[in-house]
């Protein structure tokens, strides 16, 4: 798929373990960049702020200002963009990494995608951190179980906002046809759920998303990942499930590599 990735996978879970940051998975990032961050339409119509170099800049000027956790997470979510879209290459993203209005990346749900086989959407929650010196199937687990637990949450909420970030989101992230159609009346029925405070999770579909930070040699198991999604999946809070789990040793040489290439 990616040299110096390995990727593990079944009906319900898959991992994915960055054992070289290499060149061919430098090359996929400086590909998909300004589509990831802005959306197809303005990359397509050669938006100035669409650039490689200008979303470089817009990028590093982002995550330099944030904090550590924060951080991990921008490059965890970046790294579930590449990988997640390139591994299930049904699934078209309908939400941008940046929301522009905030100079900040996107608040509501961290993607938003489409599965262009069932013609449903997932609704995906990332959550990103060093293992230190936790067993790395152990600290997975409980991020898998945050990101559970945090969608959950935000799911029970009728919250508006949320679907009307979806929305406005994906009429950024889609170029203009019928998936873009069939997403927003997707999403705007979602938002009437909500606006009539009969938002329920237990009938969306989720990707709930892990990204541990630490060395391969300690690596994660497909079979631990399958064992929480199918956990997961018996609590019945939402209507299907699908577990992703990303290792990488650190997240710096990825933030290092950003700031590289914007220097060039």
């Amino acid at each position: 798929m990616i040299n110096g990735i390995s990727i593990e996978q079944n009906a319900i879970a898959t991992i994915c373990k960055i054992d070289e940051f290499s060149d061919e998975l430098k090359q996929e990032i400086r590909a998909r960049l300004s589509t990831i961050c802005h959306g197809p339409d303005s990359v397509n119509a050669a938006a100035v702020f669409a650039s490689y170099k200008q979303t470089l800049k817009e990028f590093n000027k982002r995550y330099n200002s944030k904090q550590e956790n924060t951080k991990k997470g921008m490059i965890g979510e970046l790294l579930t963009h590449i990988l997640l879209l390139k591994i299930h290459s049904h699934l078209e993203p309908a939400s941008p990494f940046f929301n522009m209005e905030e100079g900040s990346i996107k608040k509501g749900f961290d993607l938003v995608v489409f599965d262009n086989k069932l013609d449903q959407i997932w609704i995906s929650e990332v959550k990103s951190g060093n293992a230190g010196v936790q067993n790395s199937d152990s600290f997975n687990k409980s991020l898998l179980n945050t990101a559970k637990n945090d969608l959950n949450g935000r799911l029970q909420e009728n919250e508006t906002n949320l679907w009307h970030n979806a929305i406005n989101g994906a009429k950024i992230a889609l170029s203009k046809g019928n998936i873009k159609d069939q997403i927003n009346k997707i999403l705007e029925e979602c938002y009437q759920e909500a606006a009539s405070k009969e938002q329920n999770g237990s009938n969306k579909n989720v990707i709930l998303i892990s990204v541990t930070y630490k060395d391969t040699s300690d690596p994660i198991s497909l079979d631990v990942v399958e064992d929480k999604g199918k956990a997961i999946i018996e609590e019945e809070l939402f209507n299907d499930v699908l577990v992703f789990s990303i290792q990488k040793e650190t997240y710096q040489r990825i933030a290092a590599f950003l700031e590289n290439e914007a220097a060039l």
